[in-house]
Protein backbone atom coordinates (compact mmCIF):
# COMPACT_ATOMS: atom_id res chain seq x y z
CA UNK A 1 0.00 0.00 0.00
CA UNK A 2 1.47 3.49 -0.83
CA UNK A 3 2.21 5.77 1.63
CA UNK A 4 2.37 9.65 1.30
CA UNK A 5 5.30 11.10 4.12
CA UNK A 6 4.80 14.76 5.45
CA UNK A 7 7.55 16.04 7.62
CA UNK A 8 6.71 18.33 10.97
CA UNK A 9 10.08 20.00 11.46
CA UNK A 10 12.14 16.92 12.49
CA UNK A 11 15.43 17.56 13.92
CA UNK A 12 18.33 18.09 11.82
CA UNK A 13 19.80 14.44 12.41
CA UNK A 14 16.95 13.05 11.27
CA UNK A 15 16.26 10.99 8.09
CA UNK A 16 14.12 8.82 6.45
CA UNK A 17 14.88 5.19 5.49
CA UNK A 18 14.75 2.24 2.83
CA UNK A 19 12.60 -0.07 4.07
CA UNK A 20 15.60 -2.92 3.49
CA UNK A 21 16.92 -1.14 7.10
CA UNK A 22 13.52 -2.26 9.37
CA UNK A 23 15.05 -5.80 8.40
CA UNK A 24 18.42 -5.73 10.59
CA UNK A 25 19.30 -9.06 12.38
CA UNK A 26 20.44 -8.45 16.14
CA UNK A 27 20.40 -10.65 19.22
CA UNK A 28 17.19 -10.20 21.02
CA UNK A 29 15.30 -11.13 23.97
CA UNK A 30 11.48 -11.32 23.80
CA UNK A 31 10.49 -9.83 27.39
CA UNK A 32 6.39 -9.25 26.72
CA UNK A 33 4.37 -10.97 24.14
CA UNK A 34 0.58 -11.55 24.29
CA UNK A 35 -1.67 -12.64 21.53
CA UNK A 36 -4.83 -12.36 23.42
CA UNK A 37 -5.56 -16.11 23.17
CA UNK A 38 -6.44 -16.41 26.74
CA UNK A 39 -9.53 -15.28 25.94
CA UNK A 40 -9.07 -11.65 28.26
CA UNK A 41 -6.87 -9.14 29.24
CA UNK A 42 -4.00 -10.93 31.44
CA UNK A 43 -3.47 -8.88 34.52
CA UNK A 44 -0.01 -10.49 34.56
CA UNK A 45 0.92 -8.21 31.72
CA UNK A 46 -1.30 -5.25 31.94
CA UNK A 47 -2.72 -2.28 33.96
CA UNK A 48 -5.61 -0.26 33.31
CA UNK A 49 -5.34 3.30 34.12
CA UNK A 50 -7.73 4.82 35.47
CA UNK A 51 -8.68 8.56 36.04
CA UNK A 52 -11.28 10.99 35.19
CA UNK A 53 -8.96 14.38 34.64
CA UNK A 54 -8.76 14.14 30.67
CA UNK A 55 -5.20 14.44 30.96
CA UNK A 56 -2.82 17.36 29.58
CA UNK A 57 -4.59 17.95 26.67
CA UNK A 58 -8.08 18.02 28.38
CA UNK A 59 -9.65 15.10 26.49
CA UNK A 60 -13.59 14.15 27.29
CA UNK A 61 -13.33 10.86 28.62
CA UNK A 62 -12.63 8.52 31.80
CA UNK A 63 -10.50 5.89 31.96
CA UNK A 64 -11.99 2.68 33.14
CA UNK A 65 -11.28 -0.92 33.73
CA UNK A 66 -14.64 -1.72 32.94
CA UNK A 67 -15.29 -4.90 30.70
CA UNK A 68 -17.65 -2.75 28.33
CA UNK A 69 -14.39 -0.45 27.82
CA UNK A 70 -11.79 -3.49 27.06
CA UNK A 71 -12.11 -6.83 26.09
CA UNK A 72 -10.83 -9.40 24.69
CA UNK A 73 -13.25 -11.09 21.83
CA UNK A 74 -12.29 -13.76 19.32
CA UNK A 75 -8.64 -13.36 19.98
CA UNK A 76 -8.49 -9.36 19.47
CA UNK A 77 -8.35 -6.84 22.26
CA UNK A 78 -11.16 -4.15 22.02
CA UNK A 79 -10.53 -1.18 23.82
CA UNK A 80 -13.82 1.11 23.39
CA UNK A 81 -14.86 4.30 24.25
CA UNK A 82 -18.65 4.25 25.21
CA UNK A 83 -21.28 7.32 26.60
CA UNK A 84 -20.94 7.86 30.44
CA UNK A 85 -24.59 8.32 30.71
CA UNK A 86 -25.39 4.90 28.88
CA UNK A 87 -23.69 3.48 32.08
CA UNK A 88 -24.67 5.84 34.56
CA UNK A 89 -27.63 7.35 33.76
CA UNK A 90 -27.71 11.45 32.15
CA UNK A 91 -28.62 13.01 35.39
CA UNK A 92 -25.38 12.27 36.53
CA UNK A 93 -24.04 15.33 35.03
CA UNK A 94 -26.85 17.27 37.30
CA UNK A 95 -26.65 16.03 40.61
CA UNK A 96 -24.25 12.89 39.96
CA UNK A 97 -20.94 12.18 41.57
CA UNK A 98 -18.11 9.81 40.31
CA UNK A 99 -15.93 8.83 42.84
CA UNK A 100 -13.13 6.43 41.32
CA UNK A 101 -11.46 5.04 44.32
CA UNK A 102 -15.13 4.37 45.81
CA UNK A 103 -16.45 2.41 42.31
CA UNK A 104 -13.05 0.99 41.74
CA UNK A 105 -10.67 0.52 44.27
CA UNK A 106 -8.25 2.77 43.11
CA UNK A 107 -7.33 6.09 40.87
CA UNK A 108 -4.32 5.93 38.78
CA UNK A 109 -3.43 9.70 40.18
CA UNK A 110 -4.62 12.90 41.38
CA UNK A 111 -3.37 15.04 38.71
CA UNK A 112 -3.70 18.70 39.02
CA UNK A 113 -6.30 18.35 42.54
CA UNK A 114 -8.76 16.33 43.28
CA UNK A 115 -9.41 14.84 39.93
CA UNK A 116 -10.51 10.84 41.20
CA UNK A 117 -13.74 12.46 42.52
CA UNK A 118 -15.82 14.56 40.19
CA UNK A 119 -19.40 15.60 40.32
CA UNK A 120 -21.91 17.00 38.36
CA UNK A 121 -20.48 18.64 35.37
CA UNK A 122 -17.23 18.58 35.64
CA UNK A 123 -18.01 14.59 34.79
CA UNK A 124 -16.50 13.63 31.49
CA UNK A 125 -19.21 12.47 29.02
CA UNK A 126 -17.24 9.43 27.91
CA UNK A 127 -15.51 6.12 29.29
CA UNK A 128 -13.04 4.39 27.26
CA UNK A 129 -9.87 2.11 28.20
CA UNK A 130 -6.17 2.66 28.91
CA UNK A 131 -3.79 -0.31 29.70
CA UNK A 132 -0.21 -0.13 30.16
CA UNK A 133 2.27 -2.76 29.98
CA UNK A 134 3.63 -3.82 33.24
CA UNK A 135 6.84 -4.66 30.90
CA UNK A 136 9.37 -2.26 30.00
CA UNK A 137 12.78 -2.32 27.43
CA UNK A 138 15.46 -0.32 27.66
CA UNK A 139 16.35 -0.50 23.19
CA UNK A 140 14.87 -2.98 21.51
CA UNK A 141 11.98 -3.67 18.98
CA UNK A 142 8.19 -2.88 20.14
CA UNK A 143 5.50 -4.26 16.94
CA UNK A 144 1.55 -3.79 17.59
CA UNK A 145 -0.55 -5.33 15.24
CA UNK A 146 -3.66 -3.27 15.37
CA UNK A 147 -6.73 -1.59 13.52
CA UNK A 148 -8.09 1.96 14.60
CA UNK A 149 -11.13 3.29 15.20
CA UNK A 150 -13.26 5.50 12.88
CA UNK A 151 -15.93 7.50 14.51
CA UNK A 152 -15.09 11.49 14.57
CA UNK A 153 -13.38 13.02 17.25
CA UNK A 154 -11.94 9.60 18.49
CA UNK A 155 -7.48 9.52 19.18
CA UNK A 156 -6.26 6.00 19.56
CA UNK A 157 -2.23 6.30 20.48
CA UNK A 158 -0.01 3.82 20.56
CA UNK A 159 2.96 5.07 22.53
CA UNK A 160 5.78 4.94 25.73
CA UNK A 161 6.89 6.24 28.38
CA UNK A 162 9.57 5.93 31.20
CA UNK A 163 8.93 4.02 33.63
CA UNK A 164 9.84 6.14 35.97
CA UNK A 165 10.29 9.71 36.14
CA UNK A 166 14.37 9.77 36.34
CA UNK A 167 15.23 13.34 34.52
CA UNK A 168 11.62 14.44 35.99
CA UNK A 169 8.16 14.60 35.60
CA UNK A 170 6.68 15.08 31.89
CA UNK A 171 8.40 16.02 29.04
CA UNK A 172 11.87 16.00 30.86
CA UNK A 173 12.13 12.05 31.01
CA UNK A 174 10.72 11.46 27.25
CA UNK A 175 7.72 10.61 25.56
CA UNK A 176 7.77 8.44 22.33
CA UNK A 177 4.43 8.09 19.93
CA UNK A 178 4.75 5.10 17.71
CA UNK A 179 1.17 5.91 16.33
CA UNK A 180 -1.64 8.49 16.98
CA UNK A 181 -4.40 8.85 14.67
CA UNK A 182 -7.89 10.91 14.15
CA UNK A 183 -11.30 8.68 13.98
CA UNK A 184 -12.83 11.67 11.45
CA UNK A 185 -13.73 10.50 8.38
CA UNK A 186 -13.66 14.12 6.17
CA UNK A 187 -11.14 16.24 8.62
CA UNK A 188 -8.74 18.24 6.76
CA UNK A 189 -6.25 21.48 7.17
CA UNK A 190 -8.16 24.42 6.16
CA UNK A 191 -5.66 25.97 4.40
CA UNK A 192 -4.57 23.43 1.59
CA UNK A 193 -7.30 20.40 2.52
CA UNK A 194 -4.34 18.15 3.29
CA UNK A 195 -6.01 15.18 5.24
CA UNK A 196 -5.87 14.39 9.08
CA UNK A 197 -8.39 12.04 10.08
CA UNK A 198 -8.38 8.32 9.57
CA UNK A 199 -6.20 8.21 6.56
CA UNK A 200 -3.50 9.83 8.79
CA UNK A 201 -1.58 8.47 11.45
CA UNK A 202 1.59 10.42 12.71
CA UNK A 203 4.98 9.48 14.66
CA UNK A 204 6.46 11.82 17.76
CA UNK A 205 9.09 11.93 20.33
CA UNK A 206 8.64 14.36 22.83
CA UNK A 207 11.17 15.82 25.16
CA UNK A 208 12.29 18.88 27.23
CA UNK A 209 12.58 20.44 30.63
CA UNK A 210 8.95 21.73 30.58
CA UNK A 211 5.94 21.99 28.84
CA UNK A 212 6.56 25.21 26.94
CA UNK A 213 10.25 24.88 26.66
CA UNK A 214 10.35 21.10 24.70
CA UNK A 215 10.51 19.96 21.13
CA UNK A 216 8.25 17.31 19.70
CA UNK A 217 9.57 16.41 16.30
CA UNK A 218 7.25 14.54 14.30
CA UNK A 219 6.20 13.05 10.45
CA UNK A 220 2.96 12.26 9.36
CA UNK A 221 1.57 10.01 6.65
CA UNK A 222 -0.98 8.97 4.27
CA UNK A 223 -2.49 6.04 3.01
CA UNK A 224 -3.38 6.44 -0.86
CA UNK A 225 -5.93 5.96 -2.53
CA UNK A 226 -8.79 6.61 0.25
CA UNK A 227 -7.38 3.79 2.54
CA UNK A 228 -8.36 4.01 5.87
CA UNK A 229 -6.37 2.87 8.85
CA UNK A 230 -9.66 1.82 10.59
CA UNK A 231 -9.92 -0.68 7.42
CA UNK A 232 -7.15 -3.00 7.85
CA UNK A 233 -4.59 -4.46 9.97
CA UNK A 234 -1.17 -2.63 9.98
CA UNK A 235 2.10 -3.35 12.34
CA UNK A 236 3.08 -0.16 14.19
CA UNK A 237 6.82 -0.40 15.16
CA UNK A 238 9.30 1.20 17.32
CA UNK A 239 13.38 -0.47 16.54
CA UNK A 240 15.21 1.87 19.11
CA UNK A 241 18.95 1.55 20.16
CA UNK A 242 21.17 4.33 21.50
CA UNK A 243 21.94 5.37 17.99
CA UNK A 244 18.31 6.26 16.82
CA UNK A 245 14.67 5.78 17.22
CA UNK A 246 13.01 4.59 14.03
CA UNK A 247 9.40 4.68 14.06
CA UNK A 248 7.16 2.65 10.95
CA UNK A 249 4.40 0.78 9.95
CA UNK A 250 4.49 -2.83 8.34
CA UNK A 251 7.53 -2.81 6.32
CA UNK A 252 7.82 0.77 5.68
CA UNK A 253 10.04 3.27 8.24
CA UNK A 254 8.77 6.27 8.56
CA UNK A 255 11.39 8.14 10.23
CA UNK A 256 14.69 7.72 12.15
CA UNK A 257 15.31 10.30 15.21
CA UNK A 258 19.33 10.13 14.85
CA UNK A 259 21.25 10.84 18.66
CA UNK A 260 22.64 13.83 18.27
CA UNK A 261 26.11 13.93 18.32
CA UNK A 262 26.24 16.21 21.40
CA UNK A 263 22.89 15.09 23.00
CA UNK A 264 19.25 16.35 22.51
CA UNK A 265 19.82 18.81 25.05
CA UNK A 266 22.08 20.80 22.16
CA UNK A 267 20.51 19.95 19.07
CA UNK A 268 16.83 20.96 20.42
CA UNK A 269 18.67 24.59 21.34
CA UNK A 270 16.27 23.93 24.46
CA UNK A 271 16.90 27.01 27.08
CA UNK A 272 18.77 26.65 30.73
CA UNK A 273 20.77 24.21 31.76
CA UNK A 274 21.46 20.69 30.59
CA UNK A 275 19.15 18.34 32.99
CA UNK A 276 20.72 15.15 31.03
CA UNK A 277 24.26 15.93 31.48
CA UNK A 278 24.41 12.84 33.44
CA UNK A 279 22.67 10.88 31.11
CA UNK A 280 24.07 9.92 27.91
CA UNK A 281 24.11 11.02 24.65
CA UNK A 282 20.53 9.93 23.69
CA UNK A 283 19.19 10.84 26.81
CA UNK A 284 16.39 10.70 28.14
CA UNK A 285 15.58 8.36 25.72
CA UNK A 286 18.51 6.26 27.71
CA UNK A 287 16.16 4.55 30.17
CA UNK A 288 13.41 1.87 30.63
CA UNK A 289 10.24 2.87 29.33
CA UNK A 290 7.19 0.64 29.06
CA UNK A 291 4.00 0.74 26.80
CA UNK A 292 0.42 2.42 26.59
CA UNK A 293 -2.63 1.52 24.07
CA UNK A 294 -5.66 4.06 24.63
CA UNK A 295 -8.47 5.54 22.68
CA UNK A 296 -8.88 9.09 23.98
CA UNK A 297 -12.18 11.43 23.14
CA UNK A 298 -11.51 15.25 21.88
CA UNK A 299 -9.10 17.47 23.62
CA UNK A 300 -6.14 19.38 22.41
CA UNK A 301 -4.65 16.78 19.41
CA UNK A 302 -7.49 18.13 17.46
CA UNK A 303 -7.38 22.00 15.84
CA UNK A 304 -10.38 23.91 15.59
CA UNK A 305 -8.83 25.93 12.75
CA UNK A 306 -9.27 22.74 10.84
CA UNK A 307 -11.90 21.80 9.31
CA UNK A 308 -14.47 18.78 9.76
CA UNK A 309 -17.58 17.85 7.62
CA UNK A 310 -20.44 18.01 7.14
CA UNK A 311 -20.28 19.97 10.59
CA UNK A 312 -17.65 22.15 12.55
CA UNK A 313 -15.39 20.95 15.74
CA UNK A 314 -18.53 20.29 18.34
CA UNK A 315 -16.91 23.03 21.39
CA UNK A 316 -14.78 25.87 21.59
CA UNK A 317 -11.41 25.49 22.46
CA UNK A 318 -12.08 28.82 24.64
CA UNK A 319 -14.84 27.25 26.46
CA UNK A 320 -14.58 26.44 29.83
CA UNK A 321 -16.45 23.18 29.83
CA UNK A 322 -15.39 22.20 26.61
CA UNK A 323 -16.51 18.24 27.19
CA UNK A 324 -19.94 19.42 28.34
CA UNK A 325 -20.28 20.87 25.10
CA UNK A 326 -19.11 18.24 23.21
CA UNK A 327 -21.70 16.03 25.24
CA UNK A 328 -24.55 18.43 24.24
CA UNK A 329 -24.02 18.69 20.82
CA UNK A 330 -23.81 14.37 20.62
CA UNK A 331 -26.54 14.53 17.94
CA UNK A 332 -23.68 15.92 15.61
CA UNK A 333 -20.91 13.33 16.20
CA UNK A 334 -22.89 10.21 17.57
CA UNK A 335 -24.33 9.41 14.64
CA UNK A 336 -20.24 8.65 13.20
CA UNK A 337 -20.11 6.37 16.41
CA UNK A 338 -21.09 2.78 15.05
CA UNK A 339 -20.20 -0.17 17.61
CA UNK A 340 -17.28 -1.54 17.68
CA UNK A 341 -16.35 0.40 14.86
CA UNK A 342 -15.02 2.79 17.45
CA UNK A 343 -12.96 0.50 19.31
CA UNK A 344 -9.02 0.34 18.78
CA UNK A 345 -8.17 -3.75 17.93
CA UNK A 346 -5.22 -5.17 18.70
CA UNK A 347 -4.38 -8.71 17.50
CA UNK A 348 -0.72 -8.98 18.68
CA UNK A 349 1.70 -7.07 21.21
CA UNK A 350 5.22 -8.47 21.13
CA UNK A 351 8.73 -6.38 23.03
CA UNK A 352 12.06 -7.46 22.57
CA UNK A 353 14.51 -6.42 24.60
CA UNK A 354 18.19 -5.83 22.38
Amino acid sequence: MLILIFSLGVLGGGYALTDADHHVERRATTVFYDDFSSGQIDTQKWDHDVSAHGGGNEEFQIYTPEKLNSYVKNGVLYILPTLTADRFGADIFRHGVLDLPALYGRCSGDWKGNKCLRKGDQIKPIMSGKLLSKASVRYGKIEVVAKLPKGDWLWPAIWMVPTEDHYGIWPRSGEIDIMESRGNTHYEQSWDGKPEGVTVEAVHIHYGPSWNNKKAPGVEYQLHNGHKFSDDYHTYWLDWTKDYLKLGIDNHTIKAFITPPQGHWHEGHLQGDNIWASGGKDAPFDRPFKLILNVAVGGKFFNEGFKNYPYPQPWHDAYANKSMEFWANRHLWQPTWHGEDVAMKVKSVKMVQY
